[in-house]
């Protein structure tokens, strides 16, 4: 007997998109990409020539309505993820939405009430829920390793400070990018201009690198802190761009907790480390990617490495496990929401010089 495939729908079939979940889609046994959608004619053809796909809308509505759809990711720009996901969970699909999951809290919480109405999964697009070290890292900790975790300490650094420092592209990454196989209507023509791509846009970007790139820092964090934060304090650094390159945030989690957050951009070999305290002991990590990861447990008994025993996996299959059999929800919603509302409450304490305090909505 042949496995059961979960007919998968695309929508915002982008570059990120198409190199993800539409080639883990398309290799996955118990799965298929059956519609996608993205508003370039052009771009739009040239993906379905190269899927294969059954379907191909400009018209995110439309795709919806593709017979036998059963499930949705959606990989649009941050700011337009709200409408097409709770549209989707309306219709009964369970949907894997990209993080950041929404710019503002009012948002994400709309999708969390959405998906709760319908019962569905709504999965958020944070990789780092499938890496097994952090996994292992989250059990641990969990499990009382470290005895009451009381403290976090996350330094984080990256490098995409050029999107508004030029119009232009940096020579280094436009050639990394032509080399690129895309499908045609995305290579053709194709320059190192910026001008009017959304991610060079700080309203439609929610700010700078830290609400791309540092909302997966601010999940992680908060997954390994073990609950949401209640207040957060923020001060931010923008050296003659529109938008911050630099942030120093401190947060009070709703357990307790404390959480150092700093978030640096436009530094050329980011690397990073997390600290975490509790009352027997400290885990310490240093990383840059994380297949290459040093975990370190210290403790009165001695110094130990963390062994990461649990296989990674993805958010494409990860979503399509938790859809067809029931497996645990590596990302919930509600877990995003909280990484939102924590990024928007650093912005807003940032611009305003102020501790700004946080309540979930209830659950249910």
């Amino acid at each position: 007997m042949s496995e059961r495939k979960l007919r998968v729908g695309i929508i915002g079939i982008g570059m990120f998109a198409f190199k993800t979940h539409a080639a883990r889609l398309k290799a996955m046994a118990n799965a298929e990409l059956v519609a996608i959608s993205r508003r370039s004619p052009e771009a739009l053809a040239g993906a379905k020539e190269v899927l294969a796909v059954e379907g191909a809308y400009t018209d995110w509505r439309e795709l919806l309505d593709h017979p036998g759809l059963e499930a949705v990711i959606v990989a649009t720009a941050h700011r337009i993820h709200a409408e097409p996901t709770i549209a989707a969970l309306e219709r009964g699909l369970p949907v894997l939405v990209e993080k950041p999951m929404a710019l503002t809290s009012a948002d994400a919480w709309a999708m969390v009430r959405a998906a709760e109405r319908a019962n569905r999964v709504l999965m958020v697009g944070y990789n780092r829920r499938c890496v097994g070290g952090w996994r292992a890292a989250a059990k641990a900790l969990r499990s009382g390793l470290l005895g009451t975790v009381r403290q976090l300490s996350l330094t984080v650094s990256y490098n995409l400070r050029w999107f508004w420092e030029s119009t232009r592209m940096p020579a280094a990454i436009f050639k990394a990018v032509q080399t690129q196989s895309y499908p045609p209507g995305w290579a053709e023509g194709r320059t190192d201009n910026l001008e009017g791509y959304w991610r060079c846009d700080p309203a439609q970007m929610g700010g700078g690198g830290f609400a791309d790139t540092g909302s997966h820092f601010v999940d992680l964090a908060l997954w390994l802190g073990g609950a949401p934060a209640v207040e957060v304090a923020a001060l931010a650094a923008s050296p003659g761009l529109a938008v911050e390159t630099n942030l120093g945030i401190q947060a009070r989690l709703a357990n307790g907790a404390l959480l150092s957050l700093t978030s640096a951009d436009g530094v050329p070999a980011g690397a990073h480390h997390l600290t975490v305290y509790g009352d027997g002991g400290t885990l310490t990590v240093d990383w840059v990617k994380e297949p290459d990861m040093a975990m370190v447990v210290h403790r009165p008994q001695g110094r130990e490495n963390l062994a990461a025993e649990i296989p990674d996996t993805n958010t494409t299959a990860a979503f399509v496990d938790t859809v067809l059999s029931g497996a645990p929800n590596l990302s919930p919603a509600r877990d995003g929401a909280h990484a939102v509302a924590l990024s928007e409450a650093a912005y807003l304490s940032a611009a305003e010089g102020r501790i700004v305090k946080l309540e979930a909505p209830a659950e249910g």
